[in-house]
């Protein structure tokens, strides 16, 4: 009796101790499980495709699986990043993937390898994740015969922009006449032809001063159109010469120029102090005397036989 005791109970200890290595070694064996939202989509309708893969810290390195763009009657419309969780000693990866299908049939989800190399062991585990079926067909058909009620016909309210482009044409009307106005009151006389005479500079400019002593210093009129003639004389002896017209340039913009030109500044001031009459007879209706008119006329003319002479700027 004693002896069949002891052998029961040696027998229940090998059970027992077959049972504790059996769950360790389960415990510590990797496990994937697949999960789908819905077995049953209408064609294009997407699917969402879970997998989890549960292990011990530190015991494999994980090879994920890289599923393609698309597999056989489904498509990937969407993947997921994989999460890693731990917790209690065990690391659990999830990913999520979108799936759809626009083939009618009852079609499984493709099977995805995990592999999990030991860290301490030379022999893999290469585990599957589950082939889920799914039916995908197309929306019921309506059965019930039943007329449907047609739809009144809607009233379509046609609106007259007329009047809306009548009133933009009025306000408008005003800005477009402002701009012509202000186009054509500052817009600048055309550049005058440079090389529209047979004469040379100089002669032109000789003999257009010979014409200006026609004029009676003793008549206001006359007095403004001699300075005024003047000026355009020697401005144009300078276009014609550099051919680059300055008959718009002020009297300032002319003295820089000719000083740009390298001309001695005795020559300058000879030019200066006639333009600066000139523009004193037209802007201050200043009447100087006849003497003094014939100076003015005198430094525009030795300067124009200056330049001519001595070839300060360059033609």
């Amino acid at each position: 009796m004693g002896k069949s005791v002891v052998k029961v109970l040696g027998i229940v200890a090998i059970i027992i101790c077959f049972s504790f290595c059996m769950q360790h070694t389960f415990a510590q064996s990797p496990v994937v499980k697949t999960f789908v939202d819905k077995s049953d989509i209408l064609i294009g309708e997407q699917i969402k495709y879970k997998v989890t893969a549960t292990f011990p810290d530190g015991v494999f390195k994980v090879h994920w699986f890289m599923p393609p763009d698309s597999v056989a009657h489904f498509e990937i419309v969407d993947r997921s990043k994989i999460d890693t969780t731990s917790a209690n000693n065990t690391t659990t990866l999830e990913q999520t993937i979108t799936f759809t299908s626009f083939d009618s049939g009852r079609w499984e989800t493709p099977a995805f390898p995990i592999n999990f190399d030991p860290l301490k062991d030379d022999t893999t585990i290469n585990l599957y994740t589950d082939s889920i079926p799914v039916n995908v067909g197309y929306a019921a058909a309506d059965t019930t015969n039943e007329l449907r009620d047609i739809k009144p016909i809607m009233e379509v309210t046609v609106k007259n922009y007329l009047w809306y482009f009548i009133g933009g044409g009025v306000l408008l009307l005003p800005i477009i006449v402002f701009m012509l106005w202000w186009y054509f009151k500052n817009r600048k006389p055309a550049p005058l032809s440079i090389s529209s005479s047979k004469l040379s500079p100089y002669e032109e400019a000789m003999q257009s001063l010979e014409g200006i002593k026609q004029l009676n210093m003793q008549k206001p009129e006359d007095i403004k159109q001699y300075h005024a003639k003047l000026s355009a004389i020697f401005k144009w002896y300078i276009s014609r010469r550099q051919r680059v017209s300055i008959m718009n340039k002020t009297t300032g913009d002319v003295l820089v120029h000719l000083a740009e030109n390298n001309l001695p500044k005795d020559v300058i001031t000879d030019a200066a102090t006639a333009l600066r009459c000139g523009d004193a007879v037209k802007f201050a209706k200043f009447l100087p005397l006849a003497t003094e008119s014939e100076e003015c006329f005198n430094k525009i003319k030795d300067v124009i036989h200056f330049i001519h002479t001595s070839k300060p700027i360059n033609q």
